[in-house]
């Protein structure tokens, strides 16, 4: 009867109360709303971290085989949109989160054949036309250039 008296509709109330109790609930548990601050730029030129990541799994490495190998390493990362590449982008080691841009790519067979940039901290561009287009390659084999 209050709730009417006061010109208040129950249902305000209560959504209000219902967001009010879940907002509590979130800083009573503790969730985290801002970036994590232990993340550093990794110390690796990028040569480096291409050439230790080959070392934990080499070309030719199945995929599934290497994203254990990865996981073992505490590097941390999500497939493309067909698992074709996998973007590495956090690497625990050393007590430290670092942050890595290094994206391994797979064949058809689920074989990994590539690193990019490569080992040679190269990012191969693609081909482009005479007047600067990307050129539309045929190269089913190679997700990078599609």
């Amino acid at each position: 009867m209050f709730l009417t008296h006061c010109h208040t509709r129950p249902s305000t109330v209560w959504s209000s109360l219902g967001l009010a109790g879940c907002f509590a609930i979130l800083l009573a548990t503790g969730c985290r709303m801002t970036p994590n601050l232990g993340l550093v730029a990794c110390p690796l030129p990028t040569t480096e971290q291409v050439a230790e990541i080959r070392r934990i799994a080499p070309l030719g490495t199945p995929r599934d085989e290497t994203m254990k190998r990865l996981k073992d390493a505490g590097i941390i990362g999500n497939f493309g949109q067909n698992q074709s590449i996998f973007y590495c982008d956090i690497w625990e080691r050393d007590g430290e989160r670092w942050h890595i841009n290094v994206a391994l790519l797979f064949d058809d067979s689920g074989n990994l054949y590539a690193t990019r940039p490569d080992v040679d901290g190269q990012t191969p561009e693609r081909p482009r036309d005479e007047i600067g287009r990307a050129k539309v390659l045929d190269a089913p084999g190679d997700p990078f250039l599609q």
